[in-house]
């Protein structure tokens, strides 16, 4: 067994069932109740990037303790508290991507996979009452961690990083949580709650298609736009049971292979900084959209870059 496969999984977890949609849903999505997570999670990332790691594994440990202490007042959280927690998730990931630098890409869609059956199967389960979620997965990384050999990974040729690709990093990561958040509040369209059972499997299948078919991250542009548009189109055309096929696909496709791109950097300072954009800046500007219900926005930069790729891509060739 492969215990980091499971850290990173039970994390995914928490980000996902916790800091994503656990506290936005007990606070209701009133974004002056909630502004410190965004800010703590950069904080946390620049701090990881400038940091000396001497012992990560201790780092981690004590992470994830600080974790499970905030986990004990889920969701009574002061906005100092949403700092704390923003901070710790947003220190915690790039480690944890830089750790898994020594595994192959079978292991990464392993714990993706995971975390998209497991988050999906636990959505429907209460905001208000995933205390007992906020504890043990934690506690989980905590028990998965003591039996890693995150200690012993060899040393990696560290690959260079072109800036425009963590902007299209940030544009795939904007297009998905504005649809998301736009959906987790939309009764009539909350897929998750309504069709858990179909979304499983096609998340499932779109982790199998990047693991297969996947290639390198920049590679697939063309093909993880189209599938934005027509998941875009489903929604306006209010095909639910459509969606729950093609979204949950582009969401596991895409994210398998900016993970592998992050993690391939093999540099803790480039995937921390990757990570301030990618993680806090593109989804909280993608939240602020979905909470005034502007999702045309998100729509329209997808179409324009979809015009200049395209102009782009001809004077390539």
């Amino acid at each position: 067994m492969n215990f980091l496969v499971i850290v990173l999984a039970s994390q995914l977890l928490y980000y996902l069932l916790i800091a994503q949609t656990g506290v936005v849903g007990a606070f209701d999505s009133h974004i002056h109740d909630l502004y410190t997570l965004p800010i703590g999670g950069i904080i946390g990332s620049l701090m990881s990037a400038y940091w000396r790691h001497f012992n990560i594994r201790t780092e981690l440990y004590f992470l994830f303790g600080i974790q499970i202490i905030i986990s004990w007042f889920y969701p009574d959280y002061s906005l100092g508290m949403l700092l704390v927690l923003g901070f710790v998730v947003g220190y915690t990931t790039p480690l944890l991507l830089y750790i898994f630098r020594s595994q192959s890409t079978f292991q990464l869609a392993l714990g993706l996979a995971i975390s998209y059956s497991v988050g999906t199967a636990l959505y429907t389960y209460p905001f208000i009452e995933r205390g007992n979620i906020a504890i043990i997965l934690p506690l989980i990384s905590v028990a998965a961690l003591r039996f890693s050999h995150a200690d012993h990974i060899s040393e990696h040729e560290k690959s260079s990083f072109h800036w425009g690709i963590l902007a299209v990093m940030m544009l795939w990561i904007f297009a998905d949580s504005a649809l998301f958040e736009t959906l987790s509040r939309s009764g009539g369209m909350d897929i998750w709650r309504m069709y858990p059972w179909i979304i499983i499997p096609t998340h499932l299948f779109g982790v199998f298609l990047a693991y297969r078919y996947g290639g390198e991250f920049m590679g697939q542009t063309r093909v993880i736009w189209s599938l934005f548009i027509l998941s875009y189109v489903l929604y306006w055309i209010k095909e639910p049971i459509l969606l729950s096929v093609v979204y949950p696909i582009v969401i596991s496709y895409y994210n398998v292979l900016l993970f592998k791109a992050l993690i391939r950097l093999a540099d803790i300072r480039l995937i921390a900084l990757s990570m301030v954009g990618v993680g806090w800046i593109a989804s909280s500007i993608a939240n602020g959209i979905a909470i005034e219900h502007r999702l045309w926005i998100a729509a329209s930069v997808l179409g324009i870059f979809g015009i200049m790729y395209s102009i782009y891509y001809r004077r390539v060739l």
